[in-house]
């Protein structure tokens, strides 16, 4: 967690607010905050089998210096459809709701799409003193390795930071999302939220079985294995 608070808040990142909400402004309430979320993520990772961290650690100090989760999932997870949006970790009230809204919205293409075996990549740190030093694509290579020997496609959603390690490693984009974020009759704590935190677009970003893609930006369909050419 000490690596995703560092690389959300520099630059800052909107996004970092919803999942990781200071509930005051001392530095008991940011050592709070930064508690919880350890604990949700951590208890997060233990019940979900699907749940796999990679870490990248700096050898001359034993440090971590970039961390990734990616999802491994053997079958369809969304066979009742995509799962409601909760976010306990905000107090009852708009604030909540606001960060339920904008999480239902990033996830719901995942849910609609991915009906199938895939691997997905939930989250990606690197430390902003390690950047620009391969720290992102050892992380992107552990994944799409696995994807590859499982024979399954990958996908995520990027902000355009990201986006460009995210090419390199195969995926490509199918859509940009901007988030709506309008309320008829809405509160002044509603407006509040969505100046202060609406993310910036992201980028739903897709990879076919191996990253084949042929000249026309297409995805090759490639023979199941044992199968004629």
């Amino acid at each position: 967690m000490s690596i995703i608070w560092a690389a959300n808040y520099n630059p800052y990142e909107p996004f970092a607010q919803l999942f990781f909400p200071v509930l005051g402004f001392t530095q008991a309430a940011h050592d709070a905050a930064f508690s919880e979320s350890q604990t949700r993520f951590w208890n997060n990772h233990t019940s979900t089998p699907t749940s796999h961290w990679y870490y990248v650690q700096d050898n001359t100090t034993g440090k971590p210096v970039g961390c990734a989760q990616w999802e491994v999932h053997s079958e369809n997870p969304f066979k009742s459809g995509a799962p409601a949006m909760r976010a306990p970790w905000w107090p009852e009230g708009e604030y909540r709701e606001f960060c339920e809204e904008i999480m239902r919205q990033i996830y719901s293409p995942r849910g609609k799409w991915m009906r199938r075996p895939h691997m997905a990549l939930n989250w990606m740190a690197v430390l902003p003193a390690y950047r620009r030093q391969g720290i992102g694509s050892l992380l992107m290579n552990v994944g799409v390795s696995r994807a590859d020997e499982l024979g399954v496609e990958c996908w995520m959603e990027a902000s355009s930071m990201g986006k460009p390690l995210y090419e390199k490693h195969g995926f490509r984009s199918l859509f940009k999302m901007v988030f709506d974020t309008e309320r008829r009759d809405a509160s002044d704590v509603w407006r509040r939220c969505a100046h202060e935190m609406t993310p910036t677009p992201f980028f739903t970003m897709w990879r076919p079985k191996n990253g084949a893609w042929d000249e026309s930006g297409k995805p090759v369909v490639l023979p199941c294995e044992g199968a004629a050419a």
